[in-house]
């Protein structure tokens, strides 16, 4: 009786080891190959200001939003679709924002807005090859779910959409062009 209690015992144990081995092998293997990538060479530019403005209508009412972008390196990060990258943070100077949107909006409940996005950091500290020109959302917008201050999901709403249901029309848009930045390679 004894024997076979720790003949089972011992079985368990070792198919928990196995189950444990099996589904955290790949995820370590991750890890390793993601901390073993060089870093990505870092900005000579690590902050930079843009100036935009936005002019929109609501309710046939003109409105005008002069803000700035503030973006600023934020380190190295990584995950499994591109590897190590450049981070950066991003906010604008007013406070005026819903996560990286601008609030043109809010609707009745204070938890949704009605948001313009200016653009990435990326865009504006020339660190992307995806985007080589603005990637704001005009003349389109957004719904910003904005939970305890955390933006807990979006809808994008097409310039059409954004008129006939919110009484939105977004007329002009003026950015600041990204900056020229340049990258220097790590010495190890």
């Amino acid at each position: 009786m004894k024997k076979i209690l720790i003949i089972a015992t011992s079985w368990l144990c070792f198919s928990a080891l196995v189950t444990l081995v099996i589904f955290s092998w790949p995820w370590l293997l991750l890890y390793v190959g993601l901390n073993s990538q060089p870093n990505p060479p870092q900005p000579s530019i690590t902050y930079s200001e843009f100036p935009f403005k936005l002019v929109y209508e609501i309710n046939g009412k003109k409105k005008i939003v002069q803000d700035t972008v503030v973006c600023e390196y934020d380190g190295v990060g990584m995950d499994e679709g591109q590897g190590k990258f450049r981070k950066w943070k991003q906010r604008l100077t007013s406070g005026n924002v819903s996560g990286d949107f601008v609030i043109l909006e809010k609707l009745n409940n204070e938890v949704e807005n009605i948001a313009f996005y200016p653009g990435s950091a990326d865009y504006y500290m020339n660190d992307s090859k995806r985007y080589n020109e603005n990637n704001s959302s005009f003349p389109n917008a957004w719904l910003v779910k904005n939970e305890k201050g955390n933006v807990s999901g979006e809808d994008y709403l097409e310039e059409d959409q954004l008129y006939e249901k919110y009484h939105i029309k977004l007329i002009s848009w003026e950015p600041s062009p990204p900056i020229k930045n340049t990258f220097i390679e790590n010495k190890k």
